[in-house]
């Protein structure tokens, strides 16, 4: 392992608490946006409870220390007002051990692993084959997911920090034989997202339809359980349940008929 400009020699595999001042984001670190939401959150979890999970870091031959993996967790750590972290040193290759760490985490969006994964085959010069045995996916998964790298870069910078975005919904968009019918095909499938978001927040549960989908749900759940298995308290509970619900409907079915309007 290289010898930082402090004259401190970092073994490899060792744990050590390093100074977040002494840290740099790795230019190749795959993620390129940060939640701001979810980074608040884990700092506040960070205040109470510290840095649970080390991150990793490389000397680089220039002396700079550079976070490989955990970039999100240091971030954390500087809002939190913590001055150190526990760091692990690693050597190797820096931007395969990140791509990696970061698809276990499942903390990249699928523009940010398509990118990611391009980088790295054109940097060590891999095959499809080789990469996907490294990253632990098939052969044509791993070209569907390349294939994202073919969208135009206005769609690649709309949904690269956007967790909403399907990937298979951007892998069937980049099939588009052409740029233009790509960006109709993301704009319509845009659209349709907001429509269902909108369609999702006016919708009243004290409105007509509503009830009646919820009681429509309710029916088909109590026709198709399986009570097997129950034990008998569990029988007698759910007895009891619907009793209580009977009780509710016939209350509610006898009740006095509201005045006519006239």
């Amino acid at each position: 392992m290289e010898t930082s400009s402090s004259s401190t020699t970092y073994e490899k595999g060792q744990l050590y608490q390093m100074n977040l001042n002494d840290l740099q984001a790795d230019p190749n670190q795959p993620r390129k946006v940060m939640d701001t939401q979810s980074l608040d959150e884990l700092a506040a979890t960070i205040q109470k409870h510290g840095v649970l999970e080390p991150i990793l870091f490389r000397v680089a031959p220039d002396d700079g220390i550079y976070v490989v993996a955990g970039e999100r967790r240091v971030a954390a750590a500087r809002k939190a007002g913590l001055t150190t972290i526990p760091a692990i040193a690693v050597e190797g290759n820096h931007n395969e051990i990140a791509l990696v760490e970061n698809l276990l985490r499942q903390d990249l969006t699928s523009i940010e692993e398509a990118e990611a994964l391009k980088s790295l085959m054109e940097e060590q010069k891999y095959t499809q084959e080789q990469l996907g045995g490294i990253i632990g996916k098939a052969q044509n998964t791993l070209s569907e997911i390349l294939s994202l790298n073919k969208l135009p870069r206005e769609i690649r910078n709309d949904c690269r920090g956007d967790r909403t975005i399907s990937k298979s919904s951007l892998i069937t968009i980049a099939k588009k034989k052409q740029a233009r019918g790509m960006t109709t095909a993301y704009n319509a499938y845009k659209a349709k997202l907001q429509k269902g978001k909108t369609t999702r927040q006016k919708k009243d549960p004290n409105e007509p339809q509503a009830v009646f989908d919820m009681m429509d749900k309710a029916i088909t759940k109590i026709r198709s359980l399986d009570t097997s298995a129950w034990t008998d308290d569990d029988k007698t509970n759910f007895q009891t349940s619907l009793a209580s619900l009977k009780t509710e409907i016939d209350n509610y079915l006898n009740a006095p008929a509201p005045p006519v309007a006239l």
